[in-house]
């Protein structure tokens, strides 16, 4: 798994390179409904994996998808909450690109 530097910038948008692939993330906070989203951009196939996709915990983001890798967000607390407030994305909540082979299910 690797770390992906986020913060709690309400909008973020960034281009991470996991394999083979090139992927721009843009990670937007939802102040009235109070939840973080993402989109998820591969550059080289030139078409979207994921628009609109919840952070939340615990859950393999895209695992369902056709791509070798998937998204992870940890609650660093041990509670296990999503993410609230724009304040706890890269402090308390961290997020991960992972390859699917390494995730034991």
């Amino acid at each position: 798994m690797h770390l992906i530097p986020v913060d709690s910038a309400p909008y973020q948008e960034m281009t991470i390179a996991f394999k083979a692939h090139s992927l721009r993330l843009t990670l937007r906070h939802n102040s009235l409904a109070d939840y973080w989203a993402m989109d998820v951009f591969d550059l080289k196939q030139d078409l979207y994996t994921a628009q609109g996709l919840p952070l939340v915990v615990g859950v393999p983001l895209l695992w369902r998808r056709p791509v070798e890798y998937c998204f992870i967000l940890t609650d660093e607390s041990g509670i296990g909450l999503d993410p609230v407030g724009g304040e706890d994305l890269g402090q308390r909540c961290l997020l991960y690109i992972a390859d699917k082979t390494q995730i034991p299910l």
